[in-house]
């Protein structure tokens, strides 16, 4: 049936330098092709990723910004060290420093 056809056309590119060639074109085009997809995918995914880092930073900033508000608005009312650590989860070595520190 078609078994003649495919025996021609795999001679051909066996066999022939125009049919080596064409077949070596289709293979690099293949994998330029393979390549960029796996390009594209990677840069997807490390897109993906670093969002999910920038998210997770950002949050844990604004969590230690807050909580360093909180900490000078206790201070400001009158509040002891020990206690804004309390409070605030801190311990008082980290309070004492964060209020030497400004």
């Amino acid at each position: 049936m078609f078994y003649d056809e495919l025996r021609e056309a795999v001679s051909y590119f066996k066999k022939e330098p125009e049919g080596v060639n064409a077949m070596c074109e289709i293979m690099r085009e293949f994998e330029r092709k393979s390549e960029n997809k796996g390009r594209r995918q990677g840069r997807a995914e490390g897109r993906v990723e670093g969002r999910a880092e920038g998210r997770a930073e950002g949050r844990a900033e604004g969590r230690t910004e807050e909580r360093e508000t909180i900490m000078r608005n206790l201070y400001a009312k009158g509040m002891d060290c020990p206690a804004i650590a309390e409070v605030t989860g801190q311990t008082s070595a980290q309070v004492e420093a964060f209020f030497k520190a400004r």
